[in-house]
């Protein structure tokens, strides 16, 4: 069989820096061919270069034995290739049916938009898929997931010859996980060209034939998955073997937060839990099961409807973020790139931009403060660019995350709150991070996250609480965070009696 796609020998230079060098890989018809490194490794760079976003400074594409000259990415797209990027290109003000056929809307025979088609072909490709999303609502009325399940039903409506996943689980539950690898089965018996970039190795045997391994801009090993482990794997990208990560213990110390009975009306409702200095508490549960608004609500980014929020001690009524940040909580987003992060801004800025009020002078940005402290925390905590000056945007995922905590860590914050943070970064990048949370409790601060990742939860809490449908549903100690055991909360048995 002829590959149908190929990269040879592509390179790509920025200044003063080398993202790829002499990248050659071909990618068959009816294959899933994964893309697997750390952060920064070139996986992102080589997909942008596929879909003619960035054009290589050496080296050629070519797609059914032709070379690829396009000049944007409408015309990759044109010509069958179809990228779905981890950050979802949707536009919040369309209807799922208007994003889905954005630039392809079926007409009339007097030209006009025929909605009447385009709705019924977004609705049959909706229900295909299994997803219960009405093809007439607004995008912006659905869910971080749904609207990934959005980005995957556009490209099976185009019928593309290739098409790329960059960590498309990523904030995805398990029946939707499941739903989007059947998309993806269907999609390779149609004979499409599948390449598939995540950090998630268990992934790769379930839907993968062969894997790609990047490491600081090279490929360094090329595998077919069914006869590789994955810890060959995961030490080809790290080009070492990286050892087992072991769970520390923790000393939980003075009681930090205390929630009683907070209901957000139609959202979560009597929720009750405390969180300790000098312990990892972890929020299990499904997508949509009501942690994050539960924690936005702590940080005053939301109100509440009843109930009482202790901290330190003390009764306290958090009116907005602002006052949050002043008495030393942090929260640090799900999504970095549009909540946690200034993307155009440089990285002194955002590790500062917390602590702007806190050390200001006569009104004025406190610029030694700033650059100093920046210095310090790139320092600390291995922050991979050329210096403080450079973007966020321009920034990987785990890199990304890292200046995030740095800012948080700058404003000498006490009860930190972390939704989702090692989401779309690297094993590697994970392992540093974790090392960096214990430092944290360790040093007596307290830190709640909410991951649905439950080899995560179980790794790293010390103690982990559940939630379904915007009710706590148990609370775990350190022994008994077990699969079983969250799986069972997040999906518990009713007898149709309230929840209690």
């Amino acid at each position: 069989m002829e590959p149908l796609l190929q990269v040879k020998n592509i390179a790509k230079e920025f200044p003063g820096v080398k993202a790829l060098e002499d990248i050659s890989i071909d990618f068959y018809p009816g294959e899933c061919h994964a893309l697997v490194g750390e952060n920064g490794a070139g996986k992102s760079t080589l997909i942008k270069i596929i879909a003619s976003i960035y054009k290589p400074t050496r080296g050629e594409v070519i797609l059914d034995g032709k070379v690829c000259n396009f000049k944007t990415p409408k015309d990759a797209l044109d010509a069958g290739i179809a990228v779905i990027e981890q950050e979802t290109a949707i536009a919040p003000h369309l209807t799922v049916a208007e994003n889905m056929y954005l630039g392809c809307e079926p007409k009339q025979k007097n030209g006009l938009l025929d909605r009447k088609k385009m709705e019924a072909d977004a609705q049959a490709v909706l229900d295909e898929m299994g997803l219960e999303v009405d093809a007439h609502t607004l995008c912006s009325k659905l869910t971080a997931a749904q609207l990934q399940m959005v980005e995957i039903a556009k490209v099976i409506s185009k019928h593309a010859k290739v098409v790329v996943l960059d960590e498309p689980t990523s904030s995805l539950s398990e029946k939707e996980i499941d739903s989007l690898f059947e998309q993806v089965r269907k999609m390779k018996a149609a004979n499409t060209t599948m390449i598939y970039v995540t950090h998630r190795m268990a992934e790769l045997p379930i839907i993968c034939e062969k894997c790609s391994i990047f490491r600081d801009g090279l490929k360094v090993a090329e595998y077919k998955v069914n006869e590789v482990s994955e810890q060959t794997i995961v030490n080809s990208m790290v080009g070492r073997e990286l050892g087992a990560y072991v769970k520390p213990e923790h000393t939980a110390k003075e009681e930090m937060l205390r929630v009683e009975n907070l209901t957000q009306k139609g959202v979560f409702e009597n929720v009750s839990f405390h969180a300790n200095a000098g312990e990892i508490v972890a929020f299990s549960g499904l997508v949509g099961a009501g942690r994050t608004e539960v924690m936005e609500a702590i940080f005053g980014a939301t109100k509440i409807t009843s109930g009482k929020v202790f901290l330190y001690g003390e009764e306290v009524h958090i009116k907005n973020p602002a006052d949050a940040i002043r008495r030393k909580v942090g929260l640090a987003t799900e999504d970095r790139r549009r909540t946690g992060l200034l993307l155009k801004k440089s990285i002194e800025e955002n590790i500062a931009l917390p602590n702007l009020p806190f050390h200001a002078k006569n009104g004025f940005v406190n610029v030694p403060w700033e650059v100093s402290t920046s210095e310090e925390y790139m320092d600390k905590l291995k922050i991979k660019a050329p210096n403080i000056k450079a973007l966020c945007g321009n920034l990987s995922g785990g890199n990304q995350q890292k200046v995030i905590l740095s800012k948080w860590l700058a404003a000498g914050v006490k009860l930190l709150i972390l939704d989702e943070p090692t989401k779309g970064i690297d094993v590697n990048a994970r392992a540093e991070f974790y090392a960096l949370m214990n430092q944290f409790v360790e040093n007596g601060g307290c830190i709640i996250m909410i991951s649905s990742d439950m080899p995560e939860v179980i790794k790293v809490a010390d103690r982990a609480y559940v939630m379904s449908e915007g009710h706590l549903t148990g609370e775990l100690n350190r022994e008994e965070i077990t699969e079983l055991n969250l799986i069972s909360l997040a999906n518990p048995v009713t007898d149709g009696s309230d929840k209690q």
